[in-house]
């Protein structure tokens, strides 16, 4: 478009301006370099959105990229003697997808098409290879280099370094879940591009029907260890009964799973092993902040055995208190009853006393 326009969109390394550090990367000086820079773009871009599951997340990288090419230009150009010129393009978010690529998904095979006069010819390569090539040419250029011919190599390397340190530092999880689907699929396309479709449709059945055999073998082995559970429960061997629970799950287990084992065992009726497992789920929704919740299973616990008592004393207290706060007055009272005995000064005797006149006394003027 006219200058002034483009003028308007570029960035200036002096300006420190965070909105054309955005529109500077959105724009381009013609169609060819658009072209160049969406080609590179989507060979690696689509397939990171999806590994990262969000495209909210996915444009923040894409912003955040943009500010670290901003950022890393201008600085380049108070501490060297390059010439302060304007800039604009993705090429620094692309070479961001790159880095990321090879944090994310490192074994991916991209194409790529090689011509040499005469001669071509297409590659698949892995992703971590061609980050490597890609950005450590631009590192030589950068630091060999007397002219760049107009293109900022500056914003090649920050871009190629912010997309993998963004990807080091904030979505490791997110690497780790993806992992075992991502090698499955890398896996087909390899059969795909050697042997064909049909080899790679009877691959991925195969695989479908290992997982569903794993699937069926975790539920019998499942149903087995249960098995073994409830025979102790029934024969009132609760210390062997909670050993082999703690020896399967802990506070590293995810809240769900553990209240959804905790129903199962619910179902065999009351029993001191129900109590401690018990224990352990308000224990992590305890950790979890989640103190209503809590409350609901410490209900549950003192339905089996008024005298219930907490894993960790030092919340007797707050919990008497949040239940008296909440409308549940016999929590509390059942929780600080014969506080000295039960607890043997661990906790506090007058607090308890407090709180339990309290309750004691809401009660009576509720009856009144």
């Amino acid at each position: 478009m006219s200058f002034p326009v483009t003028d308007s969109l570029m960035y200036y390394p002096f300006s420190w301006n965070p909105i054309t550090m955005l529109t500077s990367s959105l724009s381009h000086g013609g169609f060819w370099h658009l072209f160049g820079n969406l080609l590179f773009f989507m060979a690696f871009a689509p397939a990171l959105e999806v590994l990262i599951g969000s495209p909210l997340r996915f444009l923040g990288i894409m912003v955040f990229i943009a500010f670290a090419v901003g950022i890393c230009y201008s600085i380049s150009i108070l501490i060297g003697n390059s010439e302060p010129l304007p800039t604009l393009g993705l090429s620094g978010v692309v070479m961001g997808m790159i880095g990321l690529s090879a944090y994310l998904m490192p074994l991916a095979r991209i194409k790529v098409f090689v011509w040499l006069i005469i001669f071509w010819k297409t590659f698949y390569i892995p992703a971590w290879i061609l980050a490597v090539v890609y950005i450590g040419l631009d590192i030589w250029t950068m630091f060999t280099a007397t002219n760049y011919h107009g293109i900022n190599v500056v914003a090649h390397v920050a871009g190629g370094l912010a997309g993998y340190g963004y990807g080091f530092l904030w979505l490791k999880d997110r690497r780790e879940e993806t992992r075992d689907e991502l090698d499955s699929e890398i896996e087909a396309m390899k059969i795909r591009q050697k042997y064909g479709d049909t080899r790679e449709k009877a691959h991925r059945y195969k695989i479908a029907m290992d997982q569903q055999q794993g699937e069926k073998q975790k539920t019998l082995d499942f149903d087995k260890f249960m098995s073994g559970v409830y025979q102790c429960v029934k024969t009132q061997r609760h210390g062997e009964a909670v050993n082999r629970l703690l020896g399967e799950y802990d506070l590293t287990t995810p809240i769900d799973e553990l209240e959804s084992l905790y129903k199962r065992i619910e179902v065999w009726g009351p029993s001191r092993t129900l109590l401690c497992f018990g224990r352990l789920i308000i224990h992590q929704l305890d950790s979890d902040k989640r103190y209503g919740r809590a409350i609901v299973y410490i209900e549950k616990c003192q339905a089996i055995s008024p005298q219930f008592v907490l894993a960790d004393l030092s919340k007797t207290l707050f919990y008497a208190r949040f239940a008296a706060e909440t409308g549940k007055p016999e929590i509390a009272k059942n929780m600080l009853v014969d506080a000295e005995s039960r607890y043997g000064g661990l906790v506090n005797e007058s607090q308890a006393q407090q709180i339990l006149c309290t309750v004691l006394k809401d009660q009576i003027d509720i009856i009144l």
